[in-house]
């Protein structure tokens, strides 16, 4: 092609592109949307080098206007700050940038106002959808049932609250930690404790009461002093403290189900301190699987929260919604394996 890179500053447009290949306007506008079947092969060709040489790009704002979608999904982080959704991102982005969505993050607390306030700002952008990935910090946010009709498909994870027109996803908590209790008495645990977070979310008491349910259904007795305080929004020497109550104990719990994996980090060190040896005096279970726990020493058995699915199972409920593929709401609630690795063992009794 005899024509060369422009060398104008400003931006090509589709008029430009159309006056080089010396076709009109309407015609270049159905090659970049695929309507090619009644032109000739060699229109579409001097139309598609044009582009390239000219090095058009296709106006976003431009093509909203039209289509009155914006090509952007919103996404809703709560605490950012733990790292533990931050994970989803890698999964969300690609599988959105596939189908045709960039991602606009928005970060916020487990506030309401704050939250509220979030969601406000993609709605301002006219985000196409939004994915909202929360505490399950118990939340007064009936402004969700007050959002009006036309807003864009959302999708909720770990709310405590369920919302019959939004798809939502929850974790089952309670059966994770029962499951861990299983593998625990499997080794001979007997005295087995926990360390749970905050009152005031719902996956604290979800997991409380896994752990209730999974003593009961081995016959072991519910002792409070096996349970204590181990928040994880409070400072790390708390943690410290409520490990050191639990090891004070006679007798001494010989596995300990922390909070979340960070809490659980902070066990592993504070009996480490005290001379016990993970796991074979002591068998430390997290909750979350996050990245770290594979450089502890020993790795961190885990209960795992399942946020890469959360993340792949949210963003494609919300393209489904979005392109009207399922019109109907969706609860999921997904599974929490455990993932075994080198905290964990036999009862110190049970391995001689």
């Amino acid at each position: 092609m005899s024509k060369s890179r422009r060398e104008n500053p400003t931006r090509v447009t589709i008029k430009d592109v159309a006056q080089v290949a010396g076709v009109s306007v309407t015609t270049v506008s159905n090659v970049l949307n695929g309507r090619t079947e009644a032109m000739t092969e060699e229109t579409l060709q001097r139309i598609q080098e044009t582009i390239r040489v000219l090095g058009y790009r296709p106006s976003s704002v431009a093509r909203s206007l039209v289509t009155k979608r914006t090509a952007t999904i919103g996404v809703m982080i709560a605490e950012i700050e733990t790292a533990v959704y931050l994970q989803t991102l890698n999964f969300i982005e690609p599988i959105a940038r596939n189908a045709g969505y960039n991602i606009l993050l928005s970060t916020t607390t487990h506030k309401r106002d704050d939250e509220k306030q979030a969601i406000e700002l993609l709605l301002e952008n006219q985000v196409d959808g939004i994915v909202s990935l929360s505490t399950s910090t118990y939340l007064d946010d009936d402004y969700l049932a007050q959002l009006p009709p036309t807003i864009p498909p959302m999708v909720l994870f770990n709310r405590s609250v369920t919302h019959d027109r939004f798809d939502q996803i929850n974790v089952d908590n309670t059966n994770g930690v029962i499951r861990a209790i299983d593998y625990l008495v499997g080794l001979g645990h007997q005295q087995i404790a926990h360390l749970y977070g905050p009152k005031s979310r719902i996956s604290s008491l979800e997991r409380l009461e896994g752990y209730q349910l999974g003593l009961e259904k081995h016959g072991l007795e519910y002792n409070e002093q096996y349970v204590r305080s181990g928040d994880f929004e409070t400072t790390q020497e708390h943690w410290e403290q409520s490990t050191q109550q639990l090891l004070d104990l006679s007798p001494r719990p010989t596995a300990i189900i922390g909070a979340n994996d960070r809490v659980a980090a902070v066990v592993m060190r504070t009996a480490q301190r005290a001379g016990l040896r993970v796991p074979e005096d002591m068998s430390i279970i997290g909750i979350d699987d996050q990245p770290f726990c594979t450089y502890l020493n020993p790795a961190l058995t885990t209960i795992d929260m399942s946020i890469i699915e959360i993340g792949k199972r949210a963003i494609r409920m919300l393209l489904e919604r979005i392109n009207r593929t399922r019109t109907t709401t969706e609860h999921v609630i997904l599974r929490c394996p455990l993932i075994i690795r080198e905290s964990s063992g036999p009862a110190p009794s049970a391995a001689h």
